[in-house]
This record gives structure tokens, C-alpha cells and sequence, in this order.
């Protein structure tokens, strides 16, 4: 599929951006010495996230709904710096998107395409006031999604269609913690975000095919509000709400995880 050899070209080229732009706090904070794990953490985690994208030269705006289960690994090293993967399952809705290039022109309207998902994360501390902690977070996520085929009715002959959709994630920007309270650490985070989503359709109808793919980028503005909170010793949750620039409005996003450390 051309979009996926595209979409592996850019998330290299935005790999490679976010390690370039990361590597010269990380290597500040760091100083000379040798990278000491610190801490390593397991959990699972849910997250939410919603766009308003338009698709090419089509003028009309449809919905991006993803819903995304994953479980995580975190390494904390000295310096407060961690870096996190993660893995999982996530459920895109794409519906409303229409494709007119097709035999039949088709309109989308069935249940979220399922995919899986892959991502890393970084949040590197940078400096602290007082009982405030200033750090730069950087994370990319790329879904690739699994086909999902289904019958076209109401033809005199028969006929089925056949969709998949990919994309990925790339946002970067600062985090402010306050750290006065004992096992809470609430933040607000500001952060550049930059969405690329391909959705993939063919169309089987008796003895015509076609086949169309819609591709839609999209570069928003976020903030959230969240907290971290240290139910046990070992035990923590995290979670934050908020929302993403679009045109006319914004948009939402919520995250929430569970995680262990050993």
C-alpha cells in the first residue's frame, strides 16, 4: 500500500526530528556520565482523541474519533528523565467519509476500524522555580489498521467493499508541574500536534473495481490539564483533559493510565 510506505518515510523523518531535537537537553541534563536506568514501570492506559480533518480538495470537514487501549513500558533515568513504549489496539471512526471515485459512490457509515497501534514517548525536566518544574515532552503514535470487508446490498448483482485505515501522531512542546503537594503533581501541558491519516477503500461490484484513498494532515494547537497521583508505593495513576485547536472550534483528548514500578 503506497500510503504505508509513505507513512514509514515520514515517521522516520519525524523519529529522526524528535531524537535530534531531544538529544541536546537530554544530553544537558545528563552532563558527561553514563545513562543510569532509575526506575522501570509497567501499565495499561486509555486514550481519547478527536479531529475535525478534511480530506484533499474536499470541502467538507469529517470526524476523527480514535479510542486507543495500550499497555506500556517507562524507564526513568537520572535527572527525572523517562521514556516510555507502548503498544495496543485502537478502535477509528471515520464515519461520514465519502468516496466518490469509486464505481458506486460509497459513504462510510459502519463501526470503528479496528488497528494496532505503537509509540514511544519523553519527558525530559529542564528546569524547576521554586515548587515548579519545567520539562519538554515529545511522543509519536502510529496505528496501522486491519482490513475489514463487508457486503454491498441493494445491487442486482452481487458486490462487497473492502476498507482499512492508518495514521499516526507526532506532538512536542513544554510541561509545567507543581510539585508542592505530597503525592500529587498536577500539570498543565502545551503542545504542538501534528495529525496524518490515510483511509483506504475498495469497492467490488460484479465484474467492476475501484479503489480510492483519502489522506487528510492536519497541524492544531493543544492544552490539557492533568495530575499525577501515588496511590501506594508502587501504585500510580495518571490522567488529563483537554483540548485541540481546529477551525471554527476545538476539539478534545483525555488520557488515563495505571502504572506499577519495580
Amino acid at each position: 500500500m503506497r500510503y504505508r510506505k509513505d507513512g514509514a518515510r515520514i515517521a522516520r523523518a519525524l523519529i529522526a526530528a524528535i531524537v535530534l531535537t531531544a538529544a541536546p537537553p537530554v544530553a544537558t541534563r545528563l552532563g558527561a556520565g553514563p545513562l543510569k536506568v532509575r526506575t522501570l514501570s509497567a501499565g495499561l492506559g486509555y486514550e481519547y482523541l478527536a479531529r475535525t480533518v478534511t480530506w484533499g480538495e474536499d470541502p467538507d470537514a469529517s470526524r476523527f474519533q480514535v479510542s486507543l487501549i495500550s499497555a506500556r513500558a517507562e524507564i526513568g533515568f537520572a535527572k527525572g528523565i523517562v521514556l516510555s513504549l507502548s503498544a495496543g489496539l485502537a478502535l477509528t471512526d471515520l464515519s461520514s467519509a465519502t468516496f466518490n471515485n469509486l464505481p458506486i459512490s460509497l459513504r462510510y457509515d459502519g463501526a470503528p476500524l479496528s488497528g494496532f497501534t505503537f509509540g514511544a514517548e519523553a519527558l525530559v525536566p529542564v528546569r524547576r522555580f521554586s515548587d515548579f518544574e519545567i520539562s519538554g515532552t515529545g511522543r509519536f503514535v502510529y496505528s496501522f489498521g486491519m482490513k475489514r470487508t463487508w457486503p454491498l446490498e441493494g445491487f442486482a448483482v452481487e458486490g462487497q467493499a473492502e476498507g482499512s485505515a492508518d495514521w499516526m501522531e507526532a506532538a512536542i512542546g513544554p510541561r509545567v508541574a507543581y510539585l508542592g503537594f505530597d503525592k500529587i503533581r498536577p500539570f498543565l501541558e502545551i503542545s504542538c500536534r501534528w495529525l496524518h491519516t490515510g483511509f483506504a477503500m475498495t469497492e467490488t461490484l460484479d465484474d467492476l473495481t475501484g479503489r480510492e484513498t483519502k489522506r487528510a494532515s492536519k497541524l492544531s494547537a493543544g492544552v490539557a490539564l492533568g495530575a499525577e497521583a501515588e496511590l501506594s508505593g508502587r501504585i500510580s495513576f495518571e490522567a488529563r483533559a483537554g483540548f485541540v485547536s481546529r477551525a471554527g472550534g476545538v476539539d478534545g483528548l483525555a488520557v488515563a493510565g495505571l502504572r506499577y514500578k519495580f
